[in-house]
């Protein structure tokens, strides 16, 4: 049975559970059994005050509460290195409410690179305004990078003129004497020669919008492999996390920090939503960004 066939299982049980008192006490109702008023009512004000707080949280607090999260990795740099990771932007011609908070984090925030997993704008979505109007004004020191998802690789070149796209290729600049290989992988041939392209770097950072080649990146020496695409599962259930991760690896890289062998794999849960009709709800799952901070061995 597959991952997500039993976490829809295990989700359509936890739906139904609230409503097993107000069940019970129906069906009492229907026998003609005597109910006292008071549990008639309580029972009804718990099934939908739970039915209730899960909607409001979902569809109103999680996606417009988003996090900056910070991890720590050793690797082979001379000199601590930080990387801003933002995945899964789902930027919309109109700003959502957590647009501000990103925007207040990008005039804070001065990480030395900053790397966009794939999926930056609404694929439906052909105005360079959104994208000018938020990552406009980045200018990280080691400069911006990006591997492509569902986006239109000319609006971004035309809205963000300043950000490297990588495109099955890669790029190595230097920092205080240490080479720093970035590349940006997609899905289809050519990525021997992407990997051969930062061989000689001592840290090579791997950028793809999904997990899907996390295994292959480590056997070709990646010492950080960054993405995003699972948004997390957006829906997460409790000890047993997301349903459904719209990925071929499924569970294995669904969220958060993982190694391989010498190989860091980070999955954003992401900062956006998919473009609707998908439920433009977030549980147990908060939008997130990722300050990365590499030191050395």
């Amino acid at each position: 049975m597959s991952f997500e066939r039993v976490g829809f299982i295990i989700f359509a049980v936890l739906s139904v559970l609230p409503v097993v008192p107000l069940l019970s006490v129906a069906g009492r109702l229907l026998k003609r059994q005597r109910v006292a008023l008071w549990k008639i009512a309580a029972s009804f004000l718990f099934t939908v005050g739970i039915y209730a707080a899960v909607s409001i949280d979902a569809f109103l607090i999680e996606p417009n509460w988003p996090r900056l999260d910070t991890i720590e990795i050793k690797a082979n740099v001379q000199q601590p290195l930080t990387i801003l990771h933002l995945s899964d932007l789902h930027l919309e011609p109109t700003p959502a409410r957590r647009d501000r908070w990103l925007a207040d984090r990008l005039a804070e925030l001065e990480p030395d690179i900053i790397v966009l997993t794939g999926d930056i704008h609404q694929l439906d979505s052909f105005r360079r305004q959104p994208l000018q109007r938020m990552l406009g004004n980045i200018r990280p020191r080691l400069g911006v990078f990006t591997c492509i998802g569902f986006d239109n690789v000319r609006i971004l070149r035309e809205a963000l003129p300043g950000v490297r796209v990588l495109k099955n290729e890669g790029v190595v600049i230097e920092d205080g004497g240490t080479k720093i290989g970035v590349c940006g992988l997609q899905e289809t041939r050519g990525r021997d020669a992407a990997y051969a392209s930062i061989s000689d770097a001592p840290f090579k950072l791997v950028i793809n919008p999904t997990p899907d080649l996390a295994d292959e990146a480590a056997q070709n020496g990646a010492d950080l492999y960054l993405c995003g695409h699972t948004h997390g599962g957006q829906v997460r259930i409790p000890l047993w996390g997301a349903i459904i991760t719209n990925s071929d690896s499924g569970k294995k890289y669904e969220a958060g920090l993982y190694r391989n062998g010498k190989t860091c794999i980070y999955t954003s849960r992401g900062f956006g939503l998919e473009p609707k009709p998908a439920p433009q709800v977030r549980f147990f799952c908060r939008p997130q960004i990722t300050l990365i901070k590499v030191v050395p061995k």
